[in-house]
């Protein structure tokens, strides 16, 4: 399935990244993404995940594919493809719809 944020069209396998100035932190054992600097003024709140989401959110700091999250829920949850497959888009929509993604060339 194709994912889209505006004009930005990402495919299973393009790399997708979190934007610079979000921090994950564990608070009272809840995990928590909070802006800091210039997106504390652009973004108001916090998101807290579970586990899942934390994985997700820790790999796509540093940049994934759709194909490469997919695979890392599989190993670490031994879940199905087809519900990995469900919850990385699910999460990947999350992220896209709060604005949160880096623009991809």
């Amino acid at each position: 399935m194709l994912l889209q944020e505006s004009m930005t069209i990402y495919t299973e396998e393009s790399m997708m990244k979190i934007k610079p100035g979000y921090l994950l932190r564990t608070v009272a054992g809840q995990h928590v993404v909070v802006p800091v600097g210039e997106q504390a003024v652009n973004f108001n709140g916090i998101i807290t995940l579970n586990g899942s989401g934390m994985l997700l959110w820790e790999r796509l700091v540093l940049g994934a594919t759709k194909t490469q999250l997919v695979d890392e829920l599989q190993r670490h949850y031994q879940v199905a493809n087809a519900e990995a497959e469900a919850d990385v888009e699910a999460f990947i929509q999350k992220v896209i719809s709060h604005h949160l993604m880096a623009d991809h060339e």
